[in-house]
């Protein structure tokens, strides 16, 4: 019997691990196919292997038991299939759940509804399908090679694997051949982003450090402390700024989406122009493989050290995602950077490197630094950090200690960005140029009950710093309170800079004119669909019935007597909710909400 239970275990491997293979194949292609061009393809190879080692390992188990409950009377034929199928089956499920959960349903797939449940019957069906599928696979297979025949399989779907990491790549062929057209008169251009900052921190730490970055950059330029992010998490945030349109506009808004071809980018708009426009970020959301680098002509994605071998391309699929998640939730007791992105310093580097170079001129240099998004780290760094992956609902006790940890951030963004200013100032870039200084989304701090980002539209996530730097300091030291917007960034560099502002973008030069109420944010992540609209004082947030955070579905405030936003007065002025929501209908395409 032991003998026969070792063959079933060798034969119900080799059968999961085709299985796997073809599971992992499938994902990479689909991945790919609803992706922007990538530099790389290897995340064939490693979802060939990560999947084909855990279908075996499920293929081993359901061979094993098979031949326990047929008493050593199953043979190896009957135990392939069998390994094959159930190796495949449960991951498979799992796997396909997650896209049609992601991609269709838009993170509200939910059991419990019709459409929910028909959708789970569908996938059901169609998973047993493919396991019926790789079973005939593995029976052609196995009475043509006999045991060895899925294990040939897997070897030619790893084979095929190599070859397309090696033969198939978007980019990484070398230097870009730098060339600039434009006359010398017109101005550099660099645009900043730190990611995950509030601007009431960049107050504090700018009145605290007057030699930090943002001191300096708000005593050289002029401040805009009532800017607001169009979105409450990173990609559709930095695609408004890049495109200076809503979210809804460019369509930029959930975890699958890139960025279309079809909108027009204030990078492509510079380049028109006669700039020259490169981008460095650390931001897997701003990594070319969702085309936010459209119109630059170079791009560098500073990539954090993947887990497991894995590569930037490979950090799409879900067996990766669900790897790094159990790893740093469960098996981490430090936490280091490099694992989640590429910090400041490493930046700086790059830019320095970039700076001495002598860039054509004019240029037009976008650049993002993660700092201070989560982990937030002590610093100097001794592997102790609170991220959202190992934490994701910490207990409402846990403020102070978490605010202070990502004040450590905040300081150390601000040093970084000092050196920053250091480097375009020692290459003689800074006096001529225009610099815009901002954040993509703040951060929540329970103030309502909630962390991280990308799940309400109060002002903590939305209210952000914003710094224009003019040529040779013009208007040096100015503080504005009228509004800006994240859409504004893009009109603003383009008139400072002498450039015809696109009929496609939706914002306004704040220097050659005045950007009119109402301000409107949109977010649907997670399963939380959400708008505000804020109009003077009066602010108003619409959620989507039963969303995951547990928002009421109308939420209005006067941020004037209550800028925390905690007396919710929809109830009690149904008029004045009825008037924000019929502007705020009549400022988003038709059909949003």
């Amino acid at each position: 019997m032991i003998g026969k239970l070792v063959v079933a275990a060798l034969v119900g491997a080799f059968g999961g691990l085709l299985g796997g293979a073809l599971l992992g194949f499938g994902e990479s292609i689909l991945v790919t196919w609803a992706s922007a061009a990538a530099d790389e393809y290897w995340l064939f190879l490693f979802s060939v292997i990560a999947y084909g080692v855990f279908a075996a390992a499920f293929g081993i188990g359901a061979a094993l038991i098979w031949q326990l409950i047929r008493r050593g009377r199953a043979g190896d034929f009957e135990v392939a299939q069998i390994g094959a199928g159930l190796g495949f089956l449960p991951i498979a499920l799992f796997v396909t759940r997650y896209h049609v959960n992601k991609r269709i349903f838009k993170e509200q797939l939910d059991f419990a509804s019709g459409s929910g449940l028909l959708a789970h019957v569908l996938i059901l069906l169609g998973v047993g399908l493919a396991a019926l599928v790789i079973v005939g696979l593995v029976r052609v297979l196995y009475r043509r090679m006999g045991r060895l025949g899925p294990a040939l399989g897997f070897g030619i779907a790893a084979g095929l694997s190599v070859l397309i990491g090696l033969t198939v790549g978007g980019g990484g062929e070398g230097a870009p051949q730098r060339a600039a057209s434009g006359a010398k008169t017109l101005p550099n251009v660099v645009l900043i982003i730190a990611d995950t900052l509030r601007w009431d921190v960049v107050k504090e730490r700018a009145s605290q450090s007057p030699q930090g970055g943002f001191a300096r950059l708000r005593g050289d330029g002029v401040a805009f402390d009532r800017a607001q992010s169009q979105a409450s998490w990173t990609r559709p945030s930095v695609a408004s700024i890049l495109t200076s349109q809503y979210p809804s506009t460019h369509g930029t808004v959930h975890k699958m989406d890139f960025m279309s071809d079809r909108v027009l980018t204030l990078a492509e708009t510079l380049q028109d122009a006669g700039y020259w426009t490169a981008g460095v970020t650390t931001n897997i959301n701003v990594a070319p493989i969702f085309n936010l680098s459209q119109g630059f002509g170079e791009f560098a994605y500073l990539e954090p050290s993947f887990y497991f071998g894995a590569t930037d391309s490979a950090a799409k699929l879900v067996i990766y995602k669900t790897l790094r998640t159990l790893r740093e939730r469960f098996f981490a007791d430090r936490v280091y950077y490099e694992h989640f992105y590429q910090d400041g310093a490493v930046v700086n580097e790059h830019v320095e490197k970039w700076l001495s170079e002598k860039p054509p001129e004019p240029f037009f240099l976008f650049l993002h630094y993660m700092d201070p998004h989560d982990p937030y780290f002590e610093v100097p760094y001794n592997g102790h950090g609170v991220a959202r992956v190992m934490n994701p609902s910490p207990a409402p006790e846990r403020v102070e200690e978490l605010r202070s940890l990502y004040l450590q951030g905040v300081r150390y963004l601000d040093e970084e960005l000092g050196k920053t200013l250091d480097q375009l100032n020692g290459a003689n870039f800074y006096d001529d140029s225009v610099v815009v200084f901002t954040s993509d989304h703040g951060e929540e701090f329970f103030e309502h009950e909630g962390w991280w980002h990308g799940t309400s539209l109060y002002q903590e996530q939305l209210h952000v710093p914003m710094v224009v730097k003019l040529p040779s300091q013009a208007q040096a030291g100015g503080e504005r309170l009228d509004p800006m917007r994240s859409i504004d960034i893009g009109p603003t560099i383009l008139g400072v800079a002498g450039v015809s502002v696109p009929a496609s973008f939706q914002g306004v030069d704040v220097f050659d004119g005045k950007v009119e109420e109402p301000l409107v944010a949109e977010e649907d992540l997670e399963g939380n669909r959400l708008f505000s609209i804020r109009d003077g004082n009066w602010k108003l947030i619409i959620a989507n019935q039963g969303n995951p955070r547990g928002l009421a579905p109308v939420e209005l405030y006067d941020l004037g007597v209550d800028p925390g936003e905690q007396k919710n007065l929809a109830a009690s002025n149904r008029q004045k909710v009825s008037e924000l929501e019929t502007k705020l209908r009549a400022m988003l395409p038709s059909g949003t909400f």
